[in-house]
């Protein structure tokens, strides 16, 4: 049972204790690292499908999303071809925006791209130097839309072809999983230093041609 949280949170505030799932994501999922590259594409997923809507919008929905998405299996996902996209695109319980439902699919190809070197957290934590950002905010309000770290991946992300990685987006999921630390009960802080001994660099994948967290960013502009 949380007691020390933001007191003008408004989805804290509305949700928690009494749902399930908000207590579960509460309790174990925000602001907390996951060390699971599944986790990290299903969150920064359910931003993508929030971008210009909000995020409590996309929480409710999060059931149906990993029905329809192979519980976020990376391999899975990035196999889909047209007839998956048709097939989500008529699934009434998810949001049926095209644009992004194939967004979700070629990032899942950059990620496996990715592990086939190492792991999709090695190298979030390699291009952030190993160093977590620790934000102490007294109110929810507070906490910045966008950040130095958060502007860095994004980037990062952009440059080897992520969509639907703008800064507000990328923060808000830095946020979420715990790259960026902002719980007011201060779990989620990383104690001891993360690089490793010999740090190795993956071979990015070439771009194509061709948002969360807990933040809703029906302004963020810069969403590809």
């Amino acid at each position: 049972m949380i007691t020390t949280w933001f007191d003008d949170d408004p989805l804290f505030n509305r949700y928690y204790p009494y749902y399930a799932d908000y207590r579960y994501y509460f309790e174990n999922e925000w602001g907390l690292p996951p060390h699971c590259d599944e986790r990290l594409f299903e969150f920064l997923s359910l931003g993508n499908f929030a971008a210009g809507l909000n995020w409590s919008l996309v929480l409710n929905k999060r059931a149906a999303f990993r029905n329809a998405f192979h519980n976020w299996d990376i391999a899975a996902v990035a196999a889909y071809d047209a007839s998956q996209v048709i097939r989500l695109c008529h699934d009434p319980n998810i949001i049926r925006n095209q644009r992004k439902i194939k967004a979700v699919i070629h990032n899942a190809q950059l990620i496996q791209q990715i592990q086939c070197t190492q792991s999709f957290e090695a190298y979030l934590w390699q291009h952030l130097n190993y160093q977590q950002l620790v934000l102490n905010c007294q109110y929810f309000s507070d906490l910045p839309r966008t950040t130095i770290t958060g502007d860095q991946v994004a980037h990062q992300l952009r440059q080897i072809g992520f969509q639907f990685v703008g800064p507000v987006t990328v923060n808000a999921w830095l946020v979420n999983t715990g790259f960026i630390t902002a719980r007011p009960d201060h779990r989620g802080i990383i104690p001891t230093p993360l690089k490793p001994q010999v740090a190795v660099r993956p071979s990015l994948p070439t771009r194509t041609p061709h948002q969360l967290g807990h933040f809703d960013n029906p302004h963020d502009t810069r969403l590809q």
